[in-house]
């Protein structure tokens, strides 16, 4: 939206809301996923798909959209969705930032069935979804590499890392209008002081 005699601000963090709404897209379309997230048994994969109240609970417990992991008297498996490390990019229109997806596990729970460990597995299922998948940025997010994480003598498991490069298309259509209504308000009263 063109505002006459105001640049609206470029910024890489406006892009974070709407690219969350993407991967929560793409995480609630995976049923592999979901089963070894909210089940704790080495046969998740087996186990029947989520019903709606299960959906509801996992996005409460198992994924989390906010860095801090309450670890209550269950014992969960835990996908947390992270935005890091923005950069400016070798052209000044444009930033980087990384996306982490950090997979946590209790050890109880890292054996499936045969050799298969819960934490790749978990790994596997959002690589195949999120590896070259278009957001908001210019371009496709690109694998970075994983570490594994050990975070206590019970929990332990993989940080997946993509790449995003974002321009000027983070700032256009705000999920909702009126949200966006909102901010070319409040910034035009503020460069109007």
């Amino acid at each position: 939206m063109k505002i006459n005699g105001v640049n609206l601000p470029k910024s890489s963090f406006l892009s974070v809301e709407k690219d969350l709404e993407i991967i929560v897209k793409h995480l609630c379309k995976n049923e592999r996923l979901k089963r070894l997230l909210y089940y704790t048994t080495k046969d998740a994969i087996d186990k029947p798909d989520l019903n709606d109240e299960q959906m509801i609970q996992l996005f409460n417990k198992n994924i989390k959209l906010i860095p801090k992991l309450y670890v209550d008297g269950s014992v969960l498996n835990y996908l947390i969705i992270n935005f890091d490390n923005f950069t400016q990019s070798g052209n000044p229109e444009f930033r980087d930032n990384i996306v982490e997806f950090d997979i946590i596990c209790h050890f109880d729970q890292w054996h499936l069935k045969d050799y298969q460990l819960r934490p790749y597995r978990i790994a596997a299922e959002i690589d195949s979804m999120i590896d070259k998948t278009h957001l908001t940025g210019i371009g496709k997010l690109e694998f970075l590499g994983a570490n594994q994480i050990i975070l206590t003598d019970e929990y332990a498991g993989l940080c997946l890392m993509y790449q995003a490069v974002h321009g000027e298309e983070d700032k256009k259509s705000m999920p909702n209008p009126n949200d966006e209504e909102r901010f070319i308000e409040d910034f035009k009263k503020r460069t109007e002081e």
